[in-house]
């Protein structure tokens, strides 16, 4: 399995400019979120103990306590997540992609095959994530039955394992193959 495996936008995030647009959307939008995050745990419950709750009485209980003040950041929160996923996701697909063409051209095959592999972590992270965030409106706008909270809890640590292995495997990747480059 080659780069030539990926699909185009992988190999185009994994440029200079293409990781550098998604660490700023990420980053962008990362911040924007910090004041509905603030807004939702000066209210009761934080958003991380919203996705997590995984009982359909937790849930309803933190909606509860939010009021309508957190109930509008969560409605924030869910919508400024959306650029947030996307830039992460793509911005891991791409870390893996230049560790993939950094190990061809090192001739390190085994590495690359791995990088092409793993590329897909960031983009599955993205889409459980984006998983969680349906669930998490569900129960927002009164849904609040099973299986949303439990879909959202299995989401987040999902979302969470992906995003760290694609991130460590990135960064290890990228050492690996600089070394490479100097010898």
């Amino acid at each position: 399995m080659s780069i030539a495996r990926l699909p185009r936008l992988f190999v185009a995030a994994g440029t200079r400019r293409g990781l550098l647009t998604f660490a700023a959307l990420t980053l962008i939008s990362g911040a924007a979120m910090l004041p509905t995050i603030a807004t939702m745990a000066d209210h009761g419950a934080s958003v991380l103990a919203f996705e997590g709750a995984g009982s359909v009485a937790r849930s309803q209980e933190i909606v509860a306590e939010w009021g309508s003040a957190g109930k509008m950041a969560m409605r924030w929160q869910l919508v400024l997540d959306t650029p947030f996923l996307v830039g992460y996701g793509l911005f891991l697909a791409g870390a893996c992609a230049a560790v993939a063409r950094q190990a061809s051209w090192a001739e390190r095959f085994r590495l690359e095959r791995a990088a092409v592999a793993l590329a897909w972590l960031g983009p599955i992270a993205a889409a459980a994530d984006l998983l969680q965030n349906v669930s998490l409106a569900l129960v927002l706008f009164g849904h609040a039955s099973q299986p949303w909270p439990r879909i959202s809890a299995v989401a987040g640590l999902t979302t969470t394992c992906f995003c760290t292995a694609a991130a460590l495997f990135a960064l290890a990747g990228a050492l690996a193959t600089r070394r490479s480059r100097r010898s």
